[in-house]
């Protein structure tokens, strides 16, 4: 969560500033943003999520702690212009109407307000998601497959075996491009092409954008920050 931290304070001040984090999941992200000193505003569609969630903050946290709010889709119970920044980490390639939750996300985020998105593409070497099952692209093969692999694999993960294949069943294989198509109208100002190896080397290779379609093969993670006009 630091490096997400990290990339939001070098276009931002986080201290004193209305966060939106859209599908905070567990919380992590949120309470590393309200440490900084930002109102912070997690959404969750998951009820256990948001209940761990909010145990986790009471716990953690004992001044300031994020205000955790469950949602049932897409649209978001806040008024226009709300939000100094609107973070969507690891959520947009999980809904099922992404270009809504996109919309939403703007017309949350105040003039001038920052909006920083990242995902993995589900068309790259990992966009699978399942790095604990395989160090390959598992997701070429049939989903029946998939799903045996992952239900019987025993691991030391945190998420139970149906957890995971549930967030796999989710990916909705949004493209780096039609991502981009849905932002169009923020100013961009930075997209990042990351491919990295475990914690072993990270690096960006702005260079991807331009590769048409491959760019989404080759892209390990992908990171947008715009602002809206």
């Amino acid at each position: 969560m630091r490096p997400v931290v990290a990339r939001l304070k070098k276009v931002s001040s986080l201290k004193g500033s209305n966060i939106l984090d859209i599908g905070c999941g567990y919380g992590a992200l949120s309470h590393v943003l309200t440490k900084e000193g930002a109102r912070c505003t997690g959404t969750e569609i998951d009820k256990n999520a948001l209940s761990f969630a909010k145990r986790f903050s009471s716990t953690i946290l004992k001044k300031s702690r994020p205000r955790l709010l469950r949602v049932r889709g897409e649209l978001l119970p806040f008024k226009n212009n709300s939000f100094d920044i609107v973070v969507l980490f690891d959520v947009i390639e999980h809904v099922g109407k992404p270009s809504i939750v996109l919309k939403e996300s703007q017309r949350v985020l105040k003039k001038n307000g920052i909006l920083y998105v990242e995902f993995t593409p589900y068309y790259s070497l990992v966009g699978h998601h399942l790095y604990d099952y395989a160090k390959w692209p598992i997701h070429i093969l049939p989903k029946k497959m998939i799903k045996k692999i992952v239900l019987s694999k025993k691991t030391n993960n945190f998420f139970s075996n149906k957890d995971v294949w549930a967030q796999f069943v989710s990916l909705n294989k949004l493209k780096i491009s039609n991502f981009q198509k849905m932002v169009s109208k923020l100013q961009k100002i930075e997209e990042r092409f990351i491919v990295k190896y475990s914690d072993i080397f990270e690096i960006n290779l702005s260079f991807l954008n331009y590769l048409g379609r491959f760019k989404d093969y080759f892209t390990f993670s992908f990171e947008g920050l715009y602002r809206k006009a």
